[in-house]
């Protein structure tokens, strides 16, 4: 006897099988070890900020509410006095710096990028470096003095090759003190060589344009009567006896002027000289006077007049004349004596726009002689002195 159950006519055959293999499936499914499920911490956090955006969709209770909206307002604290720290204590004064960095080194850069190379390629390249810098470690860094004098020393050398004139000259011009100096272009060059951005901004290379202009002065104007022809002075300003404002005895008015001609006043050749030695010889009651006298009278003007009508042997008295005045300065100097009164007329070389100084000024003018370019017996003393 069997305990099946009738089938059921409305099923179709095979349908109650199914159905027992589908239980008996989900009951050895069930029976298997689950395997821990590895996104629960995500729905856990999905599920917190889920409680914190829609609270609604889950009940906190009041106590839970205010906990929670003290710990974001605490937090929103705290960053905000970070941020504010961070700003006030490291951002701005580090703006500050920089800022100020960037200023100082942009008035370097315009002080040494001046005039002709104002427009220079490498002075809008370190513009745009100093510009773009994020730190000021990065703009100290930046060396706009080496770059400069690069630059002024090519173009200077440009210059001088383009402004010497036929004696292989050019003049120099710095306008930091208004100052004028002839100098040969070996010279020029060596100064170009010997410095940097700072002086050689302050430069700048002309073609001299020089006259000669006669001017009368004191042997204490010129310089003390010790220059010669060909002597290369520089020529000061005694503001003492001026009305002048502003103290120019600390630079020379013009610098490297050449003297062509000296002259002194005529009365300078009037010779009128005696030279007497006496002695006395005692014989007995008698005495016996000798006198040994030499005298010599002369004109050195009418001298040379006299040689240049053949009535003198003229090569002879020139050679005899030769260098008079000087030669007369010199043994005054080692002597200690001389005529202070004494008026020289020199013939200088000058730049042409210092012409109407020279003249207005003639009186107060000075004629000093460089030590760089001194005369043989300066250069002698010099080393007496200073020779150890």
């Amino acid at each position: 006897m069997t305990n099946d159950k009738p089938r059921d006519p409305l099923f179709p055959k095979g349908f109650g099988e199914t159905e027992d293999l589908k239980k008996q499936y989900s009951k050895e499914t069930l029976q298997k070890p689950t395997k821990k499920d590895e996104i629960s911490p995500l729905r856990k956090l999905n599920h917190k900020i889920g409680v914190y955006l829609n609270p609604k969709s889950t009940i906190i209770s009041d106590d839970e509410k205010k906990r929670k909206i003290g710990i974001i307002i605490t937090a929103l604290i705290l960053i905000t006095l970070v941020i504010t720290a961070y700003y006030f204590i490291i951002y701005q004064p580090q703006q500050e710096e920089l800022s100020l960095v960037r200023t100082e080194k942009l008035n370097e850069l315009h002080d040494l990028y001046s005039g002709p190379l104002i427009t220079s390629p490498n002075a809008l390249i370190l513009e745009n470096k100093i510009n773009d810098a994020k730190s000021a470690g990065e703009l100290e860094n930046l060396n706009i003095l080496t770059q400069a004098s690069k630059d002024w020393k090519s173009y200077h050398k440009k210059e001088i090759s383009s402004n010497i004139d036929q004696y292989n000259r050019t003049m120099a011009i710095y306008s930091n003190d208004s100052k004028e100096v002839l100098m040969s272009s070996a010279d020029a060059v060596k100064i170009i060589n010997e410095n940097d951005a700072t002086i050689l901004s302050q430069i700048k290379f002309d073609k001299p344009n020089t006259v000669s202009v006669p001017i009368l002065v004191s042997r204490l104007q010129a310089g003390a009567g010790l220059i010669n022809v060909g002597s290369v002075v520089d020529i000061y300003l005694n503001s003492n006896n001026t009305d002048e404002v502003n103290d120019t005895n600390s630079t020379p008015v013009i610098s490297g002027c050449t003297v062509l001609s000296i002259m002194r006043y005529e009365e300078n050749g009037e010779i009128d000289s005696e030279y007497s030695k006496s002695k006395m010889n005692i014989k007995g009651n008698d005495t016996y006077p000798q006198e040994n006298t030499k005298s010599f009278s002369s004109n050195v003007l009418e001298l040379l007049k006299g040689s240049i009508i053949k009535g003198y042997d003229e090569e002879e008295t020139v050679q005899m004349l030769k260098d008079y005045g000087v030669k007369l300065s010199n043994y005054e100097r080692q002597i200690n004596l001389g005529d202070l009164d004494a008026q020289y007329m020199l013939l200088v070389e000058t730049p042409h726009d210092k012409v109407n100084f020279l003249l207005n000024n003639m009186e107060n003018i000075v004629l000093t002689i460089p030590t760089s370019e001194a005369p043989t017996w300066m250069v002698k003393e010099l080393n007496k002195v200073y020779s150890y």
